[in-house]
């Protein structure tokens, strides 16, 4: 008996409670208990899994132990594969590993979660924790769907009987969760938190299957005993953790899983006493908040707090919650320093009268324009309230975390602004604090060397390169990237940085110096100099194996001014490499584009070299970052316009390919041609059908592969109609003709392909009155096979649909 079946007697005996039922299934747990604890091999470990997940509701309590025990060992077993796979092995491990193993064990916990909830809990907060990403993302969405309330878990709908259990998994939940330790609890804050914001859900949902369709359902949490206490217990144990957490990261999640609390559902009429609920949590969310205030010195975190209860003013309809914000409010406000905080780097601040009506524009966000105006004002007084509390200040708010630098658009023309009235002040900052404030040296750098300090910032700059080490080299990107917004660029300084960095095989900061080239080029005097820093860099990019630098500036028309006006010679410098892109998106088209304006063959060398010459090395390295190698995207934007002037130059030249290789055609060339032409263009059929008329046995075959590219559109028809009128019936190229015009590309619905093939018949019912006797008989069979395809799909439907209502027990 294969796998499959057995699994499926299984199901059907955890179905029964028959003695016998009984006996085979526990002789079937030991067996599974047996190997999971002993063995190695990946498809015996595997199968245990699925026969625990089948009948393991049945000895629930063994099989989490069991699972439990396997997800924390079986990374330390040498794992071993069937000899099936053969040289396929090496690429299957990497995907049937011991990793996939401990996700199909989550998931047999994830099934018993509510008949062992506690040990479900602590399995899956281990999980959370683990190295392995796919790991920790099985558990965090298994830890989140466990602590959500079920509406048919809760109410007991659909199940037999009728009977919920409430919020009983609810409970067993937050009793699992008080009892951690301190240490056990910021070990697992992660899945601690998103357990929480689970129990502090304020709605509901449910999935109901039945053979046509899923219904989802979706309503607010009962305001009941058990629920309200789950709550207020889950709110006690957030104030405990932020006791806990010392990082700011952590502290700002915490305060968000707080803020779950005060969260209601706004999508309809709600009843008092859920209101009343969600009204008692925001009161105490919002007095937790306002205590963290009176004594938090970090101000991000205070602008989370100040961001967080100004939301629930604003979707609070109770009178006492607007206040309990507005008294948070008032805390906040009563900080001076924040409010400098805010003016600068408030990427999250409120600004306005919170006080006011919601249609009011003072409730809203502060502009950009009134903050920079601000800042102008603040940093005129830079110099009365003293540089030193302007050190501290400017090193304090530097310390903000975030991943986008563009989050600081006003501190950055701040700091510029600083740097240009206090020049001494900036330079000293940059000599003295200089790694304090490395995120910010741009705008630093720009002030400086744009005002009347360049000649003292120049020694500086040289030291920074002359130190620069591999291992920290953001001065160095720093340097390079301010001529982007200097009023002049030094191209002298450019050429050092491009040195140091190529001593350094640095291609970050080469990538920013070639970059710079393009970006500045504008200027006419400028142009030339630039041009050839770039050049200079390119080849050392492409030694490196580097291509970024056109995503950095894909954006400017500089960069296509530039490339357009390149000798042929340069072109190709540039496209050996752009040859390095894992995929060829959006931004590097407009710049292969601007090349296929002025010499489109060699852009077609290009892609046909990707296709048929594929850089192993890149598809590696693409591999090795978490990425994909895609020779060809499936649909170009820009580029397919460029060059599908002419149709004729592009067949041949993936002709010549074809000839040279003729294997995965349907992949490579006929997949570019269908990019470049994917309307089918009146010039490109006319081409084909002319190769198809006057060419030899070789370009017969090519056509019929580059129909099969086109998923069956209507219109290939004349084309194929052409190649059946030059091809003998025994061909086998008719055979491939005949996949093309078939191929119905993707259908939807129960009846999807009866129809399709139906419609397929109709396309070509024409055809039968053709002049050709070679089209006719053609048309005769293909037409009988249509039909004879589209009434098996129809009976298979009608018994598909017949097995599922059987399945669901419908009429």
């Amino acid at each position: 008996m294969d796998s499959a079946t057995r699994i499926k007697v299984l199901g059907r005996l955890a179905q029964s409670n028959t003695p016998a039922a009984d006996e085979a299934i526990a002789r079937a747990c030991e067996q599974a208990f047996t190997t999971l604890a002993e063995r190695t091999e990946y498809e015996a470990l595997e199968f245990s899994l699925d026969v625990l997940l089948t009948v393991g509701s049945r000895r629930s309590k063994d099989v989490v132990s069991a699972a439990d025990s396997f997800i924390r060992t079986v990374e330390t077993r040498p794992l071993m594969h069937s000899d099936e796979y053969g040289a396929q092995l090496t690429a299957i491990s990497r995907y049937r590993n011991a990793y996939s193993l401990i996700s199909k064990g989550i998931d047999l916990l994830n099934a018993l979660r509510y008949l062992e909830t506690s040990a479900v809990v602590e399995s899956l907060l281990w999980a959370s924790t683990h190295e392995e990403e796919s790991v920790r993302k099985t558990a965090s969405s298994d830890l989140s769907g466990l602590a959500k309330y079920n509406i048919s878990v809760y109410f007991g709908d659909g199940t037999p009987g009728g009977r919920g259990i409430g919020s009983m998994p609810q409970l067993l939940v937050i009793d699992t969760l008080e009892k951690q330790t301190d240490e056990e609890l910021r070990n697992h804050l992660r899945g601690v938190l998103t357990l929480i914001e689970g129990l502090l859900s304020p709605s509901m949902e449910s999935a109901n299957w039945s053979s046509t369709a899923v219904t989802l359902s979706r309503a607010v949490v009962p305001a009941d005993q058990g629920v309200v206490e789950v709550r207020k217990r889950s709110i006690a144990l957030v104030k405990r953790l932020y006791k806990l957490v010392e990082t700011k990261s952590h502290k700002l999640s915490v305060i968000r899983a707080m803020n779950a609390a005060a969260r209601g559902d706004g999508r309809g009429v709600v009843d008092k006493a859920f209101s009343d609920m969600i009204s008692a949590n925001a009161r105490e969310v919002l007095g937790f908040f306002g205590d963290i205030a009176k004594a938090e010195e970090d101000l991000q975190v205070v602008q989370k707090l100040e961001h967080d209860s100004y939301w629930i003013h604003f979707h609070s309809a109770s009178a006492g919650v607007r206040a309990a914000a507005l008294e948070t409010k008032a805390v906040i406000d009563s900080s001076g320093e924040y409010a400098i905080y805010k003016t600068l780097v408030g990427f999250e601040g409120i600004f306005g009268d919170w006080s006011k009506d919601r249609r009011d524009d003072s409730y809203t966000l502060g502009s950009q324009e009134s903050r920079r105006k601000e800042a102008r004002v603040i940093a005129a007084r830079v110099s009365a309230e003293g540089f030193d509390v302007w050190r501290r200040r400017i090193l304090r708010f530097a310390q903000t975390e975030s991943n986008d630098l563009a989050t600081f658009p006003v501190f950055y023309e701040f700091l510029a602004e600083v740097a240009t009235t206090y020049p001494e002040f900036a330079l000293d900052l940059l000599v003295e604090e200089s790694e304090q404030v490395s995120r910010f040296l741009i705008p630093i750098l720009r002030g400086l060397w744009d005002g009347e300090k360049r000649e003292e910032l120049l020694p500086l700059i040289l030291k920074w390169i002359a130190e620069a080490r591999a291992d920290e080299t953001s001065f160095l990107y720093a340097c390079a990237k301010v001529f982007l917004s200097t009023k002049d660029v030094d191209a002298g300084i450019l050429g050092r940085l491009l040195e140091k960095a190529t001593a350094l095989r640095d291609a970050f900061v080469m990538r920013q110096v070639a970059s710079v080239a393009i970006g500045r080029s504008a200027k006419e005097e400028e142009r030339g100099e630039l041009k050839a820093l770039f050049l200079r860099a390119l080849p050392r990019l492409t030694e490196l194996g580097d291509a970024g630098w056109v995503r950095e500036i894909w954006f400017r028309k500089e960069a296509t001014e530039m490339v357009a006006e390149f000798s042929p010679e340069e072109r190709r410098v540039v496209l050996r490499n752009l040859s390095l892109l894992p995929q060829i998106d959006y931004q590097a088209e407009d710049v292969l584009a601007a090349i296929a304006e002025r010499e489109p063959r060699v852009v077609v060398e290009f892609l046909c070299d990707r296709l048929y010459e594929p850089a192993q090395h890149v598809a590696a390295f693409a591999e090795k970052a978490g990425g994909e190698y895609e020779e060809l995207p499936y649909q170009f934007h820009t580029l397919q316009d460029s060059l599908s002037s002419d149709p004729k130059m592009v067949i041949e030249k993936v002709l010549d390919c074809y000839a040279e290789d003729a294997s995965l055609f349907e992949f490579r060339g006929a997949k570019l041609l269908q990019a470049i032409f994917p309307q089918f263009s009146e010039g490109f059929q006319a081409e084909l059908v002319r190769l198809v008329r006057e060419g030899r046995d070789i370009e017969l075959d090519f056509a019929a592969g580059v129909l099969r590219a086109y998923n069956g559109e209507a219109f290939i028809q004349p084309v194929a109609k052409e190649l059946i009128k030059r091809l003998p019936r025994s061909s086998p190229v008719v055979a491939e003709v005949e996949i093309a015009l078939q191929n119905t590309g993707v259908v939807s619905g129960e009846y999807g392909m009866t129809e399709a093939y139906d419609e397929k018949r109709r396309e070509v019912l024409d055809w039968l009155q053709d002049p050709n006797e070679r089209v006719r008989s053609f048309a005769a069979k293909y037409i009988s096979q249509l039909e004879s395809m589209r009434d098996s799909e129809q009976r298979r439907a009608d018994e598909s649909i017949t097995l599922r209502k059987f399945d669901y027990d419908e009429e």
